[in-house]
């Protein structure tokens, strides 16, 4: 009997041990359950969220810890903008494993299970914005109609940038917000003016206005998708990748009014400036891995570096925008000349020396970054000067104030040019 008490007790322990087990072992929590689904009526709440939710100062609102100081690029925000809305919502968020092709990332993942439910969606934006990237969203949305656009829709352009759509005015223009490199902390940028890019990828169509692709459709291709079309290829090409005449055809077929002269001057002047600005992106990237490269002994890229680096098309297309705004202005320029965006427009384009009151205010409207990180500017009107003159240069070895024109020497390369 002894001996069979002995066992019996083992066996109690073994029990007690084991039920302890169960009930300290990870429940394989999710990062949140999905109890909804998308539809269109989904999707018009999503489009009403973002229009009245989704704000500039949505990661460095401290009452919102969950998102709290998330660092981002102007993809994490993309792809945030839809997460943040589906576990509100407790909607699924499904997106393409660009390293397990064929696989998932879904907020259905476990690996973060030991954690509270808040810092599991803390630790799932980090790892989604990890993952992801402008080239991704060419998998994970698909190209729609000009005048099917919507607020939470999206302009992407792989490997450059990409915009979140927050708003349609009333003259059909798209607002945007975005973020920017390097990924931090920080407020979005809220422009009320469309994306300064025009599709251009009209063999592969991965670039453009795009919609999220829902849960359920993951698996379909992009052509099967609710809304899908590609007219926008053929529109932009038909236009000859005109931003101000591509831009005039989605404000016509989304807008319940028409802009007057001035109103499409300060759009124009506003989206100048932006794309002017992003140029710092580009020289900034170019002047950093020139930097890495010399570190490790070599002096000069090779032919793939410079053409990823160079910006060639990109000064050509800014150089094209400049005289777009310029032609628009001088056709209306006595329109209303006492408002300020054609006051603005007057001291950019003209002829003449502006008075210091005169660059001031323009100054004021729009200063152009020669760098990310550093208070090194340039004004707008000399960088569309020194654009006009030939003194802004593409390649990406020569040195920052040759990059933008502002040096009185001629450049001499001591690099190969491609």
């Amino acid at each position: 009997m002894l001996f069979m008490k002995k066992i019996f007790q083992k066996w109690e322990i073994k029990l007690i041990v084991i039920s302890l087990l169960f009930l300290t072992a990870p429940a394989h929590a999710m990062v949140w359950k999905s109890v909804n689904r998308w539809d269109a009526t989904w999707e018009k709440r999503y489009q009403h969220w973002v229009k009245n939710n989704w704000t500039e100062d949505f990661f460095m609102n401290e009452k919102k810890p969950i998102y709290y100081k998330f660092s981002h690029d102007c993809a994490d925000a993309v792809y945030a903008m839809r997460l943040v809305f589906s576990y509100e919502n407790r909607l699924p968020f499904v997106i393409h494993n660009r390293s397990r092709p064929g696989k998932t990332i879904s907020n259905g993942m476990t690996r973060w299970d030991k954690y509270p439910a808040a810092r599991r969606v803390r630790y799932f934006l980090d790892y989604v914005a990890d993952m992801t990237s402008t080239k991704t969203l060419a998998l994970d949305t698909y190209p729609i109609a000009l005048d099917d656009i919507k607020p939470g829709d999206i302009y992407a352009a792989p490997g450059k940038h990409s915009y979140q759509i927050v708003n349609i005015t009333e003259y059909g223009v798209a607002e945007v917000m975005s973020s920017t490199t390097p990924k931090a902390p920080r407020f979005l940028d809220r422009v009320p003016s469309f994306p300064f890019y025009v599709p251009e990828d009209y063999k592969h169509k991965r670039d453009g206005y795009r919609r999220f692709i829902q849960p359920q459709n993951i698996r379909k291709p992009l052509s099967k998708q609710p809304g899908y079309s590609v007219e926008q290829y053929d529109i932009a090409r038909a236009v000859n990748y005109n931003y101000v005449r591509f831009t005039d055809i989605i404000a016509s077929a989304l807008g319940k009014k028409k802009e007057s002269p001035d109103e499409k001057t300060l759009r124009l002047l506003i989206a100048l400036c932006m794309y002017a600005n992003d140029r710092a992106v580009y020289v900034y990237d170019a002047l950093w891995y020139l930097q890495e490269l010399r570190k490790k002994g070599r002096r000069c890229m090779n032919r793939r570096e410079y053409d990823n680096y160079s910006t060639p098309s990109r000064d050509k297309r800014l150089k094209a925008f400049f005289n777009a705004v310029k032609n628009h202005y001088e056709r209306h320029a006595k329109y209303k000349p006492w408002t300020q965006p054609q006051r603005w427009a007057r001291t950019l384009f003209s002829a003449k020396q502006p008075s210091p009151a005169e660059i001031k205010d323009l100054n004021s409207f729009c200063m152009v970054q020669m760098s990310l990180g550093e208070k090194y500017f340039i004004p707008l009107r000399d960088l569309r000067q020194n654009i006009a003159a030939g003194k802004v240069i593409s390649d990406p070895h020569a040195p920052l104030e040759y990059r933008w024109g502002v040096q009185s020497k001629p450049y001499r390369p001591r690099c190969k040019t491609y």
